[in-house]
């Protein structure tokens, strides 16, 4: 996962945080890609950390077409 150095403290940062991610998705469902555009990342990294979430069941992909499609878990 993505990490920054934080120069004042030094200590390490996730870039995209869950809660980063899980706000986009409230109330909406979203493309891997749209994800990416809205945090600013690669889609591949963007697809990374939405696995994650999706494996910690804080959300769900639903396979559209050829596009995944992301939301919050009710």
């Amino acid at each position: 996962m993505p990490r920054r150095r934080n120069d004042d403290s030094g200590q390490f940062k996730e870039v995209y945080s869950d809660e980063d991610i899980l706000s986009l998705l409230e109330d909406t469902r979203l493309s891997t890609s749209e994800v990416a555009d809205q945090l600013g990342c690669h889609r591949t990294t963007a697809h990374d950390r939405l696995t994650e979430l999706e494996d910690e069941n804080e959300i769900t992909s639903k396979q559209v077409g050829n596009t995944l499609l992301w939301e919050t878990v009710d």
